[in-house]
């Protein structure tokens, strides 16, 4: 059983994290601190890396054994496009994770951060608002359909 409850709590650390770097990043190229924002990057990284191993390992893999056809192409759709996205957040990280790596390209770093930013919030609202929704939506209905199923047995009897 897919444990919702712990995939959210990871979505509130990382969008906790999101938002120290954004703190760091409105700072702008003069005034921010490329070691903090590098930490950022580098802790963000490790949430983001917890949490794709976690729906790897246990999400995807009963979304997929799904009865539910819905379910079952949502999670196809996801699991594609998280491929590219983890690609694209490691390729950010290997370019800025250390202060010293932003230095001199602060310009080019802040508008990379503002788009892989973006595309990381995008990813977390839809996941909370579509498929984690569709995944409590369709579990509860299981949950009632044998709740009553179950009663209208003893009924019967």
């Amino acid at each position: 059983m897919i444990n919702l409850t712990n995939l959210n709590r990871q979505h509130d650390s990382i969008m906790a994290e999101i938002v120290l770097l954004e703190e760091e990043i409105k700072k702008g190229s003069n005034a921010m601190d490329t070691a903090k924002a590098a930490l950022h990057i580098s802790k963000l990284a490790g949430l983001l890396k917890i949490h794709l191993l976690e729906e790897d390992k246990f999400l995807y893999p009963d979304l997929f054994n799904s009865a539910n056809n819905e379910i079952k192409d949502l999670a196809q759709r996801y699991n594609k496009e998280m491929g590219s996205l983890s690609e694209e957040y490691t390729d950010f990280k290997n370019n800025y994770n250390v202060g010293n790596k932003l230095k001199g390209k602060e310009a080019v770093f802040l508008s990379d951060a503002k788009k892989i930013i973006e595309i990381l919030k995008r990813r977390i609202s839809k996941e909370n608002t579509e498929l984690y929704r569709i995944i409590k939506e369709k579990r509860s209905s299981a949950y009632y359909y044998r709740k009553y199923y179950f009663e209208i047995l003893k009924i019967i009897k």
